[in-house]
């Protein structure tokens, strides 16, 4: 597959068209979105570590090109880089973009990174930020994607449209969220893994019901009522809470006894007691 310049004007993408897609870092998210984007789009691959480019452009049959024949042929360019990577990254494309004489729209995929953090290098860059995780989009499922430029929604929409909305928004709030959900899926994952296999379940039970049941009701959530098993676990889980929130009961009070009332003898008295008391010798002084 050969990809040469657009005719016309090559410096910008059209209004609303991404072009050509050239995705730059092909780890887990980078080969799925390029995948995905295949499906509507021309895709270019490229990656720092060529054995890693080669692979997955010989997987999804699609070309792998060095960066200097990337910005001669794309529009639009995915950083999907590590985070500690982006900025870097940047600056190389940077700098051959003023050699090759074309000016791509470079779109920072990083969570982590804000994209007004990254430097000013001459070069249009704008954030997407996907509330996402890399199975959940190689299995089709939609999600919800934010940029704070309105100015290239439009082609942002465009470029998304099969993996989710892309909405207009503070991008900083989505790294959290991917983080926050991230850790509270592994715990609960963990935790029904732990408790399935003390009851002694088998293997292949407990990682089904991880990877079907678990996730299926996730992906139902919020619940319909209309589920009556969802709706008696519901309440199952409501009766759960109200045991829990019940305050212990106090334990029996045992009554002791009172001991019986000590009588105080003043020592004076314990002297004479114990004179009185003294052997008495026949004819002795009295």
């Amino acid at each position: 597959m050969t990809l040469g310049p657009r005719p016309g004007n090559p410096a910008e993408p059209r209004h609303n068209d991404p072009g050509t897609i050239a995705v730059v870092g092909l780890g887990r998210l980078g080969a799925v979105l390029a995948d995905r984007l295949a499906e509507r789009f021309p895709v270019l691959l490229n990656d720092s570590d060529p054995a890693v480019a080669r692979r997955v452009a010989a997987e999804l049959s699609l070309p792998d090109m060095d960066q200097r024949e990337i910005l001669s042929a794309a529009d639009t360019v995915l950083l999907c880089v590590p985070p500690q990577e982006t900025a870097a990254a940047l600056r190389r494309l940077a700098a051959l973009t003023g050699q090759v004489g074309r000016r791509a729209l470079f779109v920072n995929m990083a969570t982590s990174v804000p994209t007004e953090d990254l430097p000013d290098l001459g070069v249009e860059v704008v954030g997407l930020k996907p509330v996402c995780q890399f199975t959940a989009v190689a299995l089709g499922l939609k999600t919800v994607l934010v940029t704070s430029a309105p100015r290239r929604i439009g082609l942002l929409r465009t470029l998304a449209a099969d993996l989710g909305e892309v909405v207009l928004g503070p991008e900083a709030c989505v790294g959290p969220a991917n983080r926050a959900a991230t850790k509270a899926a592994l715990r609960a994952c963990a935790d029904l893994a732990a408790e399935l296999t003390g009851r002694g379940l088998p293997t292949d039970i407990v990682r089904a019901a991880v990877r079907n049941v678990f996730v299926g009701t996730a992906l139902d959530y919020p619940p319909s009522d209309a589920n009556p098993y969802t709706r008696s676990v519901l309440e199952e889980i409501a009766a759960e809470a109200t045991a829990a929130a019940r305050p212990p009961a106090a334990p029996p009070i045992t009554v002791v006894p009172a001991a019986p009332p000590t009588t105080l003898v003043p020592p004076d008295a314990l002297g004479w007691a114990a004179w009185a008391e003294r052997p008495v010798t026949p004819g002795g002084p009295a």
